[in-house]
């Protein structure tokens, strides 16, 4: 048995049908991404964070301590908040003028002179460690001076 159409198409007609893709070099990775921002968020909701611990410091060990009125004493303080400058170097226990590297080291020759060899450097606990190790440099620098960081206990 033959088939017959159920339609008759002219011969001059063409038939409707849906042009045929043509294939372009070029991938689209729109899904990846919906697939990899899906998984980022999925972890960084489910994630825990947590911050590192704060770390315990061994309590400072010390031997004999050196007498303050025998000894040349610098203070390092911060700035206040207004002033955003390094932090400051006092002359004496907390009460003196403030100085420049030049006048700190011209202090302890003098100290030296006074028969003051120890020198005790005592600064806030939020002065840079960098900066300490700078004042350590200069006051060492001086020959014959023995210098000591002032220690607080813990309360």
């Amino acid at each position: 048995m033959a088939r017959t159409a159920l339609f008759e198409t002219d011969p001059g007609e063409e038939r409707l049908t849906p042009p045929k893709r043509q294939i372009d070099g070029e991938m689209d990775i729109t899904p990846l991404i919906d697939c990899v921002f899906l998984l980022l968020i999925f972890f960084m909701v489910t994630s825990t964070m947590q911050g590192t611990p704060d770390v315990d410091v061994p309590f400072a060990h010390y031997g004999t301590g050196v007498p303050g009125r025998n000894a040349t004493i610098v203070t390092l303080r911060n700035p206040p908040p207004a002033d955003l400058g390094p932090p400051l170097v006092i002359l004496g226990d907390g009460r003196g003028p403030q100085a420049d590297f030049a006048e700190l080291k011209t202090y302890v020759e003098e100290g030296l002179r006074n028969e003051r060899n120890h020198v005790i450097i005592k600064a806030e606990r939020t002065v840079p460690h960098g900066f300490v190790q700078e004042v350590a440099r200069i006051v060492s620098s001086v020959e014959g001076i023995r210098f000591n960081i002032g220690v607080q206990e813990k309360r």
